[in-house]
């Protein structure tokens, strides 16, 4: 049985928060196969916003110490497009943007931004992102991209880390708040260095 997992919350504590310039952790060089993305957009994003949000994510994971590669994929499988788009596994992960959210427990709250599938052993392919909660925060915030990109890696990250993801701070914090606003207007989000040595051993675990 599934279940949805990772939902995403922001509350916008921004008053107390100092003006901390985060720094971005150096680069890792990666040693872990690279991990490929089918997206499925259903939410018709513009497709400039979707590129640049794609090139966020990727530079969070790679500052984590991974490489992704991004298929676009229709809304509907259809046999003109990458074989890619048919796959899911451990090392080929799908994010599906929907316009809101559809399971019955968060459909009604604009504060989530997106979920993560997984099983009660922690494993999942399956990542979505709630493209009209992400673009009103967006709007409110005066994002750009950076949010929806953000986004895209909390929830991938679910699905590369498993149950119990969630962290105090960085790109896995449940609820992003003063600090974890700042931190991606600034481009700064990040994984913690003990999620990054975790994801890459997962995956060098699969060679």
């Amino acid at each position: 049985m599934h279940r949805i997992f990772g939902t995403c919350v922001v509350l916008l504590y921004l008053a107390a928060t100092p003006l901390v310039i985060a720094q971005n952790p150096p680069m890792t060089k990666s040693s872990s196969p690279p991990v490929t993305i089918s997206v499925h957009d259903y939410a018709d994003v513009p497709g400039p916003l979707l590129v640049l949000a794609e090139a966020q994510a990727s530079r969070i994971f790679r500052h984590a110490g991974l490489e992704t590669i991004w298929f676009a994929c229709g809304p509907r499988v259809e046999a003109v497009e990458s074989k890619a788009c048919y796959l899911s596994d451990p090392t080929h992960l799908v994010l599906k943007i929907l316009s809101h959210a559809v399971v019955k427990h968060v459909r009604d709250r604009n504060d989530v931004l997106g979920s993560a599938l997984l099983d009660e052993n922690g494993i999942g392919y399956n990542a979505y992102a709630f493209y009209d909660s992400v673009r009103s925060l967006a709007d409110r915030r005066g994002f750009s991209h950076e949010l929806l990109g953000v986004v895209f890696a909390h929830e991938i990250g679910h699905l590369l880390l498993g149950s119990h993801s969630h962290s105090v701070s960085g790109v896995m914090c449940a609820r992003w708040q003063g600090r974890e606003l700042l931190d991606i207007s600034e481009g700064t989000m990040s994984f913690l260095p003990a999620q990054s040595r975790s994801m890459r051993d997962r995956l060098i675990a699969l060679q």
